[in-house]
């Protein structure tokens, strides 16, 4: 039974992490009107930042970690001025397909920037702490505060600031978002911003918690994917629960079945809940 705790405790805190991936991917849908595969690319792009100024300069950690967020956000800023704005009449499906050439783009030039190979931060090795036989490391616990902080602010800014309303006004009907004097393209840019900063959170965490390679990000957006259909596309709240089950059904799996299945089952926990519920947890009333 200490086996099996021990997962689901791993499960929440691999949950906090896809809470983080994920939410501005799910941002991005809501109030950009596709599937920004790319997404998952900012992540790779936040993490190979970190590590380059963290390991090659030797730049503080904490400081390196903020300047590969606010660089991850301008990133994400950029290609979506510049590469989806363009094509926006063109509809969701062409920008989805323009996301995975942005994807394949973004990875290449981080195989060509950064090279092959295994590559760790330098940060201290992990301290374990034991309560109930069970055990998890200070960044694990990094993980879930950073989720948790992450969560509550957004909350806090979508409904307490003038931005964060006139997000979720663009998100629900952005004709009449428009109609109402709401500042479409100044809106569209703060989406950008924190989509793309929520990417490089995450990314930082990934390089945090496990070793990098190349193809590591690209790897995070069937992941994404699993909790963002779960979510039902829906709202930040959906999205949190969504993260939390696909990552503890991930990590308890392993309990009877090898570690490898681990990714078939975030997919098996979605058809099971979508089979019941086809509109995702967000329901219809979220959905858009």
């Amino acid at each position: 039974m200490t086996l099996f705790a021990q997962f689901f405790l791993t499960g929440i805190v691999t949950g906090c992490f896809l809470i983080l991936a994920t939410i501005g991917f799910s941002f991005t849908r809501r109030v950009e009107g596709f599937l920004n595969i790319a997404h998952a690319e900012l992540l790779g792009v936040s993490a190979f930042t970190t590590w380059a100024l963290n390991k090659p300069l030797g730049v503080n950690i904490f400081v390196a970690a903020i300047v590969a967020i606010v660089f991850t956000a301008c990133v994400g800023l950029v290609i979506g001025r510049v590469v989806y704005d363009p094509i926006r009449r063109f509809g969701p499906s062409v920008m989805l397909i323009t996301s995975v050439g942005v994807a394949y783009a973004i990875g290449g030039t981080v195989d060509a920037l950064i090279g092959t190979g295994i590559r760790t931060l330098d940060i201290p090795l992990a301290s374990s702490y034991r309560f109930w036989g069970l055990r998890i490391t200070d960044y694990q616990i990094l993980v879930v505060v950073l989720a948790i902080l992450a969560s509550a602010s957004l909350a806090i800014f979508l409904n307490k600031t003038s931005t964060g309303l006139a997000i979720r006004a663009m998100s629900a009907n952005p004709d009449l978002a428009a109609s109402r004097g709401i500042d479409v393209r100044k809106t569209s840019r703060a989406t950008w911003l924190i989509s793309s900063g929520m990417a490089g959170i995450a990314g930082v965490m990934l390089g945090v918690i496990a070793t990098l390679s190349t193809d590591i990000a690209f790897h995070q957006i069937l992941q994404i994917l699993a909790v963002a259909i779960l979510a039902g596309l829906g709202s930040l709240y959906a999205v949190i629960l969504s993260g939390l089950i696909v990552g503890v059904a991930m990590d308890v799996s392993v309990f009877w079945i090898p570690a490898g299945y681990r990714p078939l089952i975030a997919f098996a926990v979605v058809i099971l809940v979508l089979l019941v519920r086809p509109q995702g947890l967000a329901g219809s009333a979220s959905a858009k």
